[in-house]
This record gives C-alpha cells, structure tokens and sequence, in this order.
C-alpha cells in the first residue's frame, strides 16, 4: 500500500514519496508534493500504478440523497472499495470530461461526501436508476468516448423483459428453462397464451421491482376471466377491457409456473451473480416467499424473506450454476459486458428451474452476507478490470 493524498484548493491528487513515479487512474501521472493535504488514502500499488480508481455513475436526481448519506448501497461500495485500497469517485455521466471527471469521494474521516476533481477512472460502474436517462444522446456519447479509449464499462443499460427472452431463448440449454411469453401487440396474444396454459403473467415491459404486473386466469369453461393485481381482485368478462392498457405502455405475457411451496406459500429464489476470471459465479442466493394468494414474492409488495437452508436440499445447485453461466455469457454477447447481474428463479412442483427475470443492476439483498460477500466479488471484479493482480 502508499499514500495518495488531495487539495481541495488545488483540486489536484499528489503522493509523497520522493523520487517515485506513479499513474493515477486513466494513463494519468500523479505529482509529488511535500504539501499538507486536505485528505489521502491508501491505495494498492502495482509496477507504478495506483489505485484502481472506480467511477461510480449514479443520476443526477441521486446527488442530493447521496450527500445526505441516503445511499446506503453506494456508500457500502465506496467504504468497501477504500479498505481494500482502491478509490470510488461517485458521479453523474454530465460530469465525464475528456481528460477528468467532477464527482464525490467520500472521506471515512470527516464522515461526509467531497466534491473532488479525479482523473478519467480505470473503470466505471453503471447505477443510473432511469432507463430514459440511458436513451438520452449524451449518455450514448459516454459510452462511445470511453470505449473509444479502451476504459472497462459495465452494465450498460437495463435490460427490457421481451429482449431479454429473445437473448436467452436462441441457447439451447436455457430455453426449456423459460417460462413461455409473448411480447403483447393486442389482447389477441393475451387470448392465445390463456388457451395455451390457463393463467398467465402480464408485466410492463420495462417494469422493475413487481410494478404493473397482474395475473389473469381462465374460469374452467372461459366464460370469464379471473384478474388479479396488488390488492385489486376482479372478474374481466372480456379481454376488451384491457384495450387501452396495451395502447398506452408495451407488455409481456408469461405462463404462470405452478411452483413449489414451503408451508402452503409460493416462493422464489434470488440469485447474486458476477463475473470472474473469465467465468461467472454465484455470490449469494435469498429465497422470497409470497403471502397466501399474493402475486409477488417482492419484499416491498409483502414478501417474506426464507433462509436458503430451508430449500437448498430442493434445489439442482450444478444445474443452477450451469444455468447462471450461460445466461452471463449469453447477454454479454448480446448487450455488451455484463459484470453483475440478479436473477429471480423458480423452482415447479416437478422440480424444474424457470428463470423468471434477469436483473442488469441488482437491489439491494437484505441478507447483510449476501450483500457484503457481493460486494468484496463487484471489488475483486473492478482489481480484475484495472489490471490489478490479485493480492
């Protein structure tokens, strides 16, 4: 480990070790100064190189929360980051230069965000929370500058539900592991899927987090049609009735899984995967259980929280893994690098796994050990993407 330290009044990073050279970040060469910093840290030291300092895009909405220690998972990154000798500058997209970026670090010893001039990072983490955000031309234009110049990026953007099945479904090995859907043009697609399978999934293609979603299901003899969302409970005469929802917002429709319970109550697995060494690896599973007759298994819609000890003998844990594998390999091939992602998994009643969604940018677990042994893989991932060896 060395030192690197900061002026506030400079805005310039500098090291203190007389007659050594170092590189700071993206190709910059760090200057010596016997001054009094404002603050410094540890950094790792490799044939010259510093660091590695991560660039953390957050949206710019985000700052406010941010400097008022709201970020609970970032700041959890950034401490994280510093005791294993690297450096998180947190920053919005606007704020990337062509020569340095403005955004915050934060200083463990004042307990509080400082604003910071950095140079270019070596890498750079996606956790902009807008996918409209990402459409926008100036994002496309970062994204072009930095692979331009070669600096790792990841994840790139959130994934929509319909591009996300057809990435998956071409692999051979996952498509029996998907539940059927059909992107929905008109209820026409709706009719055909309860034919088929007699209840069904609709979920707003671009939704997150349980949004939007609702079941609907078939009476025995298709008189009418059971519809059902979060705390809404009702009978449809005729798909009709849902015309001018599939106007207004693109949806999905997906068969409904008869999946295994525990006690009574449905649940499925949530799966904390990343990238390493050319491979990627499961760094935690949660197990969410919905409530009686619930939609969702997602804690914020009601769902309970299941040690994974007490379903683990149920599950294929080779074949889960073989499963995780192929899904990263397949969305890097198709949207561009993939560092960490979340999947939601089922598990039926006969024992088959379905993958229900992939996340690009995983929430928070609530498992304290999934989250932190999360984060010590997203840090070996930033050494391994820096070209830090591993210690």
């Amino acid at each position: 480990m060395t030192i690197i330290c900061y002026n506030e009044k400079k805005q310039q990073w500098f090291h203190q070790d007389e007659g050594r050279t170092y590189v700071f970040g993206y190709q910059h060469p760090l200057a010596f100064s016997n001054e009094l910093p404002s603050f410094s840290f540890h950094v790792k030291e490799q044939r010259g190189k510093v660091g590695p300092l991560v660039g953390i895009m957050i949206s710019e909405s985000s700052i406010p929360a941010l400097l008022k220690r709201k970020k609970r998972y970032i700041e959890l990154i950034t401490t994280s980051l510093q005791e294993a000798g690297s450096i998180a500058i947190v920053l919005p997209f606007s704020s990337i230069y062509e020569k340095f970026v403005q955004g915050y670090v934060f200083v463990r010893g004042l307990g509080q965000w400082v604003p910071v001039t950095a140079p270019l990072p070596d890498v750079f983490y996606n956790r902009i929370k807008s996918r409209s955000e990402e459409k926008t031309d100036e994002f496309q234009r970062i994204i072009e500058f930095l692979n331009n110049l070669c600096i790792p990026f990841f994840n790139r953007s959130f994934f929509t539900k319909w591009e996300l099945y057809e990435t998956l479904q071409k692999n051979d090995q996952l498509r029996p592991h998907l539940p059927a859907t059909l992107l929905v043009h008109d209820t026409d697609d709706i009719r055909k899927m309860l034919q088929t399978h007699g209840s069904v999934y609709v979920k707003p293609n671009e939704g997150a987090k349980g949004k939007g979603l609702f079941r609907l299901t078939s009476s025995p003899l298709q008189t009418h049609i059971l519809y059902e969302q979060i705390n809404v409970r009702k009978t449809l005469t005729s798909l009709d009735e849902l015309t001018p929802l599939f106007s207004s917002k693109r949806y999905i429709v997906q068969q409904t899984i008869d999946a295994d319970t525990w006690k009574g109550n449905r649940y499925d697995l949530r799966v904390l995967v990343h990238y390493h060494h050319g491979a990627y690896a499961i760094s935690g599973i949660g197990v969410r259980m919905a409530p009686a007759q619930q939609l969702t298994t997602h804690v914020l819609n009601g769902g309970k929280l299941l040690p994974y000890s007490e379903v683990k003998h149920r599950i294929d844990e080779a074949l889960l893994c073989n499963l995780i594998s192929e899904c990263g390999k397949e969305m890097s091939k198709h949207f561009g690098f993939i560092g960490e992602f979340s999947a939601d998994i089922g598990l039926s009643k006969d024992g088959q796994l379905y993958m229900y969604e992939l996340n690009a940018k995983p929430m928070i677990f609530d498992e304290p050990d999934i989250q932190h042994h999360g984060a010590k893989q997203l840090i070996s991932l930033f050494d391994e993407l820096a070209g830090f060896l591993s210690s």
